[in-house]
């Protein structure tokens, strides 16, 4: 009964046979039996389909027409990388920048800062400079699903970045993942491993962009350690091309006061979806997580995050706001895990949608799973249509509907970052919300 929920997938069984072997690091006895165990894992249930309750709302048969080979390294120099990496930085933030091609990180575009207790090394180089470290990182993590374990069966690159204890950045970390045109009918599976060290402070600047017209797969896959009395803030945009899946998973394990924000927009890609997982496991932990997503001419975004509360005292909110127009479906599911010992937990979550043609679809399915009984915890989700009559006023006013739209939909998703003190980092969440409506006008 359990097969009838997955997508038939034998091709990835097929193509994993026949790659095995050249996939990167395939002269450690340890990874190649971890890949083979996590192949297995795959191959006991394929593509999770419509079925699976998690997975409802994400339409996975995109990837059953073909086989997404695995990316290579594109061994010709493109020189229109350093303008788009030219292109997506924000200028006025001076610190380091780490640019990934394809799932490959590339050293040659990435300028790395002269910051005391910083270190970031490509994962294949990680793996043959450090192969216990590396086993050690891969073992601590699990494969409980059938896509992230595909990734580890498959993967091809990535990064392993370390901020030492009592480490705080002046400036925060630039990360740029190119798509690019090689990577048309293929695969780019990731894998980094981020560790922030105790009593230490950072800060990223995460951005997915990729060229129009090419259909790749970007399967993303991230593991984040936050130790006693660190903070990570991650700000991430996400502007893939037209036909790109992209899947982005993120595990972040916290300890005693450690403290995690994310903040997103999803604008690009055919399918996006975006998994955050934090896990609270020290007391007083705190998470915010806040996003818009932006969908219209048959492009999806599902947004699925995890909370699990594992110890008493601890926080954590959520604000999501979708933005739907003709073609457009959405989905937020946001679920919340709260265990037996973990008393005086409070934990929110809201999820708005704004409808602007009826040819569009939102779903929303907030759940909160409360095993202790001294909490306190809401959750609301609400859709509903654009205001005639700020319309009609816009209007009035010499406003062209698209105009007007644009104008309604940008303060629309203005409460998700009116936190953000980066007046640089603000301004563009606010800029792509606002322009989106006159995208392909």
């Amino acid at each position: 009964m359990t097969h009838k929920k997955y997508l038939e997938s034998s091709q990835y069984t097929e193509n994993f046979a026949a790659i095995n072997h050249s996939l990167p690091g395939s002269e450690y006895d340890w990874l190649v039996k971890l890949r083979e165990s996590a192949m297995a894992q795959f191959n006991e249930v394929g593509l999770p389909g419509p079925k699976v309750e998690e997975w409802r709302y994400s339409n996975l048969n995109l990837l059953t027409s073909g086989t997404y080979d695995a990316v290579k390294p594109d061994t010709n120099k493109n020189s229109d990388l350093e303008k788009i990496v030219q292109s997506t930085l924000l200028s006025d933030i001076d610190g380091s920048v780490l640019v990934l091609c394809d799932g490959y990180y590339n050293e040659s575009l990435s300028t790395i800062k002269n910051e005391k207790g910083v270190s970031v090394t490509d994962l294949n180089l990680f793996i043959k400079n450090s192969p216990d470290q590396a086993q050690a990182l891969f073992t601590k993590t699990t494969t409980n699903n059938s896509l992230k374990a595909l990734n580890v069966a498959m993967m091809t690159g990535g990064m392993v970045l370390n901020i030492d204890k009592d480490t705080k950045l002046s400036q925060p970390i630039q990360i740029i993942h190119i798509t690019t045109a090689y990577a048309d009918k293929k695969a780019a599976r990731y894998r980094n491993f981020i560790n922030v060290g105790a009593h230490s402070e950072a800060a990223f600047i995460e951005s997915y962009v990729g060229a129009d017209h090419v259909s790749c797969w970007n399967h993303h896959v991230t593991d984040i350690n936050i130790d006693e009395e660190a903070t990570l803030e991650i700000y991430q945009f996400q502007t893939e091309g037209n036909e790109t899946v992209h899947i982005n998973e993120t595990a972040i394990d916290l300890s005693k006061k450690a403290a995690f924000k994310h903040h997103s927009i999803m604008v690009g890609g055919k399918l996006s979806r975006t998994e955050i997982k934090p896990t609270l496991s020290g007391i007083n932990a705190s998470v915010e997580l806040s996003g818009a997503f932006l969908a219209r001419d048959g492009s999806s975004h599902d947004v699925f995050t995890h909370m699990k509360h594992m110890e008493p005292e601890c926080e954590s909110n959520q604000i999501y706001r979708g933005v739907l127009d003709s073609g457009g479906k959405s989905a937020f599911q946001g679920k919340v895990y709260v265990a037996k010992d973990a008393q005086l937990t409070n934990a929110d979550q809201s999820n708005k949608n704004l409808i602007l043609d009826r040819n569009a679809e939102a779903n929303s399915k907030p759940e909160l799973l409360i095993y202790a009984d001294d909490v306190k915890c809401t959750h609301g989700a609400t859709v509903g249509e654009l205001d005639s009559e700020a319309l009609f006023y816009l209007n009035s006013r010499g406003l062209d509907p698209v105009s007007a739209k644009a104008l309604l939909v940008e303060a629309f998703v203005a409460e998700v970052f009116e936190d953000i003190s980066m007046s640089s980092v603000k301004a563009r969440y606010l800029a792509l919300a606002r322009n989106w409506l006159n995208v392909g006008e």
